[in-house]
């Protein structure tokens, strides 16, 4: 699991034609992405110099300020190299107990390497960049800002099946393992309709999660988001 990550991960396999070389390639160029769900759990440092603690809270009440996928992918009937960015601008609110409102903007870009080990079932190894702004307001706390960044190694699932017409695309990554993230999980279902050559339609579903914790000169901040939701777009295919 793919996330403006996602989350596209997967495209185009081997076509029934079959290119001269026998690689195809798949560009994404416009993917739209609607997280209807949309969760944030922040853990806020006391501020420095002391003046009371830190705190968590989660928001109660989600918005989307925009988002945006695009992707690539290059494959024959062995291998396949998958590529995506994603961009999310989401936020929430919680009104008291205590009071959080928390602006984000999640950034990745993602590449994964996959092997055939069965008909149209592939595993992938990867890795993701994970660049995170957070703007933080709660209770009576100063506002709070931070830009974690992390690389996360990935390993992962694929399922690609693929016609003349039509492509169905399922797969599913975990990773962080702490060494980047403490966790990143991200998942993909799709489907591409190709009702003329070299141009289709594709629409979907993506789930990404995440936690990350990011300790700078002793002040420790920790957020636990997950995003989901439909998307849709156009692919072009050679």
């Amino acid at each position: 699991m793919a996330g403006l990550i996602g989350l596209v991960t997967g495209a185009q396999a081997q076509t029934a034609s079959g290119s001269s070389d026998g690689w195809d390639v798949t560009v994404y160029p416009i993917l739209g992405w609607v997280p209807l769900g949309i969760l944030i759990d922040v853990d806020v440092p006391p501020p420095p110099g002391g003046g009371g603690g830190g705190g968590s809270a989660s928001i109660v009440d989600s918005r989307l300020d925009g988002a945006f996928l695009g992707g690539v992918s290059v494959s024959n009937r062995r291998v396949r190299f998958d590529g995506d960015v994603i961009w999310a601008g989401v936020g929430g609110d919680r009104v008291e107990r205590p009071r959080l409102v928390v602006d984000a903007d999640v950034i990745y870009a993602h590449g994964s390497v996959g092997w055939a080990v069965a008909r149209d079932f592939y595993v992938t190894g990867g890795v993701r960049r994970l660049a995170l702004k957070y703007n933080v307001k709660l209770g009576d706390l100063p506002d709070f800002s931070r830009k974690p960044g992390v690389w996360d190694p990935l390993v992962g699932v694929g399922w690609h099946k693929v016609g003349p017409t039509l492509e169905l695309h399922a797969t599913f990554e975990g990773g962080g393992f702490g060494v980047g993230a403490d966790a990143d999980v991200s998942s993909t279902v799709r489907f591409d309709w190709k009702p003329v050559k070299h141009f289709g339609l594709t629409a979907g579903y993506n789930f990404f999660y995440f936690k990350v914790t990011d300790n700078r000169g002793g002040q420790e901040f920790r957020v636990e988001q997950t995003l989901h939701g439909p998307l849709a777009g156009i692919g072009l295919y050679f």
